[in-house]
């Protein structure tokens, strides 16, 4: 297990930071009462002014645990880890970047055997439980207290995961490689019950959308699927690039040739 790599590009640690400016245990957060101080922790940082938004923003973290299952899973020749609400701790510090991180904490290193016999089967049955019993309730709570539909709230996750799925299959050292990435991920977009998240259909199950690069010709960007609301932080920042909200002359407007 590359414990380094799922800590430098997932946030998923063994470690307490330095500059802690918040954890808590994400069994915790289930309660709204610490959900809300999360949030009203966090929303300042980012000059959020709504829960609403800061909800969804910490939805694009919560999304880096996902993608950590997700690349644990693609890996793995013989162990996963554990990952569950009462061995999870979420941690927001300072990084000196512009704005603070969260990062997730594995409480105790419990290593889960990965089947040999039906993998693909195997695989299903670890992430209907992954999202059912961790995810899921995270977004609910979520939802319920800052007043946001759950869907805009699965729509970062999906934003985070696919992203992560690109820079795998970019950066795959082979063709069997690419192919072990792609099939996992169809795995949760196609054979996940809708149940486990909670919806009448499963919120992986989207079209990919890309448009060229403005600033590299020949290249494509991935449009988000939902909006991350950055247009409503206090700090001028407007709409991302690869905002659903944009249409082709919003976007023509943005970088003229």
């Amino acid at each position: 297990m590359d414990f380094k790599q799922l800590e430098e590009k997932y946030f998923l640690t063994l470690h307490e930071p330095c500059n802690t400016l918040l954890a808590i245990s994400a069994y915790d957060l289930l309660q709204a009462g610490h959900m809300i101080r999360l949030l009203d922790t966090y929303g300042p940082y980012i000059k959020s002014k709504e829960r609403s938004t800061t909800a969804v923003f910490f939805c694009t973290w919560l999304g880096e645990l996902c993608a950590a299952m997700q690349h644990m899973l693609f890996c793995g020749e013989e162990v996963i880890l554990e990952l569950s609400l009462r061995n999870i701790s979420v941690q927001l510090y300072d990084a000196d970047t512009q704005y603070p991180l969260f990062s997730f904490k594995i409480n105790e290193i419990r290593r889960i055997e990965i089947s040999t016999v039906d993998r693909e089967a195997w695989s299903t049955k670890v992430l209907h439980s992954f999202y059912n019993d961790l995810v899921r309730p995270l977004i609910e709570i979520l939802s319920a207290v800052a007043q946001i539909n759950v869907m805009q709230l699965w729509g970062q996750i999906t934003n985070t995961l696919y992203s992560r799925m690109e820079e795998e299959l970019a950066g795959a050292s082979s063709v069997e490689s690419r192919l072990q990435i792609s099939n996992h991920y169809n795995i949760l977009k196609q054979g996940i019950d809708p149940k486990a998240f909670g919806l009448r259909s499963n919120p992986f199950d989207v079209k990919l959308r890309y448009i060229e690069d403005p600033a590299q010709s020949n290249q494509r960007l991935l449009l988000k699927t939902a909006c991350c609301l950055a247009y409503r932080l206090d700090s001028g920042f407007g709409y991302c690039d690869t905002c659903p909200r944009l249409n082709a002359k919003d976007r023509a407007a943005r970088f003229p040739s």
